[in-house]
């Protein structure tokens, strides 16, 4: 049994996954500059919003790239 592609896309998932890691990674650095006393939580705090935006930008970057780049490389069935 196979899974169809409107349920799951092997084309969207490392991305999708990409994304969660590098969010994952900011939040597991800020949580031990908390714990070791390096930033403040409300710091902590900000700098996540200021990180989490940055990563949204660069996705959408990215997501542009690839469809301007599409549009003139695809070819009709």
């Amino acid at each position: 049994m196979s899974i169809s592609k409107n349920f799951y896309d092997k084309s969207a998932a490392p991305t999708r996954n990409l994304v969660t890691t590098v969010t994952g990674i900011i939040t597991l650095l800020l949580s031990v500059l908390v714990g070791f006393g390096v930033i403040t939580p409300e710091q902590s705090t900000e700098l996540n919003t200021h990180a989490l935006t940055i990563v949204n930008a660069v996705t959408g970057v990215w997501g542009a790239i690839t469809a301007i780049i599409l549009m003139f490389k695809a070819t009709d069935a």
